[in-house]
């Protein structure tokens, strides 16, 4: 599966980084920018794979239209108790919009339950485990922090996990250390 590039539109600029943010935590989202205006929302026709678009916002309807056109998935995010498809209620999970957006990341590695790490995953995860922050395991692994980042979001996406709590936890207490 590749990775699908994706554009936050809404009309209240900390909401859009907000969304924008959650949705980076997903290994097979590359969120590319946000927009807050119909106008700024047009730049990222024939440039992105899917779009988040609020439905109230003025000119959404004109936007989805000319994004669709040029082949970009566009999810409507609004108020609506509908979580199905193409719009996704702001009472919804961050998971029902990842899965709108990205339809067959729904079922990767879900059949088999949670997938193996790799062994640096395992490194991230152990030192992780053992209280240290991103900095110190970037440090000790000889890695930049943005690559520790980059783990920790794929370890999250194996094991199933939103977090790096749960995560550990998995770790800790259901698989019985922090050597998995």
């Amino acid at each position: 599966m590749s990775t699908r590039t994706v554009a936050v539109v809404h009309p209240e600029r900390m909401v859009a980084e907000a969304i924008a943010a959650a949705l980076t935590r997903h290994p097979r989202l590359l969120v590319v920018g946000v927009s807050t205006t119909d106008a700024e929302a047009t730049r990222w026709v024939g440039r992105v794979d899917a779009v988040v678009l609020h439905e109230e916002m003025e000119g959404a309807e004109q936007v989805a239209a000319r994004l669709a056109e040029h082949g970009a998935r566009v999810v409507f995010l609004g108020f609506t108790g509908a979580t199905e498809g193409r719009r996704v209620s702001t009472r919804s999970a961050i998971a029902a919009l990842v899965n709108a957006l990205y339809p067959a990341a729904r079922n990767a590695g879900s059949a088999s339950g949670p997938r193996p790490l790799s062994s640096r995953e395992r490194e991230v995860l152990d030192l992780v485990a053992r209280g240290m922050p991103g900095k110190q395991v970037a440090r000790q692994l000889g890695i930049s922090p943005k690559t520790v980042e980059q783990h920790k979001a794929h370890i999250y996406a194996k094991l199933g996990v939103p977090n790096q709590a749960a995560a550990v936890h998995r770790v800790l207490v259901q698989d019985g250390g922090p050597n998995i």
